[in-house]
């Protein structure tokens, strides 16, 4: 994330993870009722879906990294359904800007 942020790192992949669901539903690959469900297992953890840090200029500053160290590709990680996933290579910046919308709709 960033540097001196005050979230681990294994929050950040937590933060990560639900932001890829988020993106998920935004593209019709998942229902919403999974995106609750994974919320609520989430939260039910205590672990955090949401850090004051995530913008968009990080959040496409990080696809701008992953294109650098992933030969090219962005290898973005998505789920269709619980258990499976798809890597997808054209995230968009306007894409970011509606999931960090959708995002802060949700009871951190």
């Amino acid at each position: 994330m960033v540097p001196g942020a005050d979230i681990m790192h294994g929050e950040a992949v937590n933060v990560d993870g639900f932001f890829c669901v988020i993106l998920s539903y935004l593209r019709g690959y998942i229902d919403m009722d999974t995106v609750n469900r994974i919320f609520a297992c989430m939260k039910s953890l205590s672990l955090p879906t949401n850090s004051s840090d995530l913008n968009l200029e990080l959040a496409w500053q990080s696809c701008k990294d992953a294109i650098e160290h992933r030969h090219g590709e962005q290898r973005i990680p998505l789920i269709t359904e619980i258990g499976e996933s798809i890597c997808v290579s054209d995230v968009t910046e306007e894409e970011l800007e509606r999931a960090l919308v959708f995002l802060g709709k949700f009871d951190h």
